[in-house]
């Protein structure tokens, strides 16, 4: 009879987990940049949709876009920033304003963004006064809300097989190098310094 010990060691395989990464954020600079040029390609996405509407349509939709209601007009507003950035940075990790400016976003792992995540990145861009919370950072982290919140960050695009970021080391990642407190290394010293030589 087979009898399972629930304190036996697992016998499945250990998948390698990926390593947290310290990632260095672009500059806020670029980050202008990227919010400027990806602003004015939506208007223009919006302005030849309606173009194209009203020249199909005609008239009936040109009727439609004066008198639309200012709450519908920011609702389909979020919905084009919603769609337009979750789609481009979950499906190629970039927008056309960072393709433009060279950078990129990542998550912590130093990869891709999923959908998921850029679909949080998206939906935190309508928080009110979001933008502003990039300006205000830290000059060292450079991170706004729909960075921290999504647990990304926008870089210069890495050239030449560069690494995104430097390896988080843990406190027990260092003890498993054999890196020790201070204290601990002089304790350790010391008793075998006065250890008696065995006969």
């Amino acid at each position: 009879m087979d009898e399972h010990n629930p304190y036996s060691a697992s016998t499945a395989a250990i998948s390698d987990a990926p390593e947290l990464l310290d990632v260095e954020s672009t500059t806020k600079v670029r980050r202008f940049f990227n919010w400027l040029i990806d602003k004015i390609l939506l208007y223009a996405l919006w302005a030849v949709g309606g173009g194209v509407a009203i020249a199909i349509y005609g008239e009936p939709v040109q009727i439609w876009f004066e008198e639309l209601h200012w709450s519908l007009d920011y609702a389909l507003s979020y919905l084009t920033i919603v769609v337009y950035y979750t789609f481009m940075e979950g499906a190629f990790g970039f927008t056309i304003g960072k393709l433009i400016t060279q950078t990129r976003v990542v998550d912590q792992y130093g990869r891709q963004p999923t959908f998921w995540r850029a679909f949080l990145r998206s939906l935190a861009r309508i928080i009110p006064f979001e933008p502003f919370s990039l300006l205000m950072s830290d000059d060292e982290n450079r991170r706004g809300w729909h960075d921290s919140l999504a647990k990304t960050y926008v870089i210069d695009r890495p050239r030449g097989g560069a690494p995104v970021g430097k390896p988080r080391h843990s406190i027990s990642a260092q003890f498993g190098d054999g890196v020790l407190p201070q204290h601990a290394h002089a304790a350790g010293v010391e008793a075998t310094v006065a250890a008696p030589a065995s006969p």
